[in-house]
């Protein structure tokens, strides 16, 4: 009976914590060549980054933020340049090119949702296997 209450607490104590530790704030930011206009840094509402100049910009903006990682969304694909403080100077500190697109930019559904749709699927499938046990036939 201890497992059982064991595994009750641990699927109860999860549900609460993991959608806590999606929230946690990443300072990732978007940039793109391909827009026009200065958005707000999101992936849907990109910085605009066609010149060197805008580039540079968008680079003093993570730098007021703190630092951060920035995806340049291009042609074909994106940069990750990586921006933070280096002796009391803020810079890009690395740069990868990537085919495809940034990460963490798919499918649209809150995370919170699918744990806690991963943490309802188990604590069913507990359920099950605990009724199918007090159902068995005692030798």
């Amino acid at each position: 009976m201890k497992r059982l209450s064991f595994a009750w607490i641990l699927a109860v104590v999860l549900a609460i914590l993991l959608p806590m530790t999606v929230f946690a704030s990443w300072d990732i930011y978007y940039c793109s060549a391909e827009h026009d206009y200065d958005g707000n840094g999101s992936y849907d509402d990109p910085w605009s980054c066609t010149t060197d100049s805008e580039f540079d910009h968008v680079v003093d903006k993570i730098c007021d933020y703190g630092g951060g990682i920035l995806y340049e969304i291009v042609e074909d694909g994106y940069y990750r340049h990586t921006i933070e403080w280096d002796d009391d100077v803020c810079d890009v500190t690395d740069s990868v090119f990537y085919h495809g697109y940034p990460p963490d930019t798919g499918l649209t559904l809150p995370p919170p949702l699918i744990f806690g749709g991963a943490m309802a699927l188990g604590i069913a499938l507990l359920a099950g296997g605990v009724v199918l046990f007090r159902k068995r036939p005692a030798n």
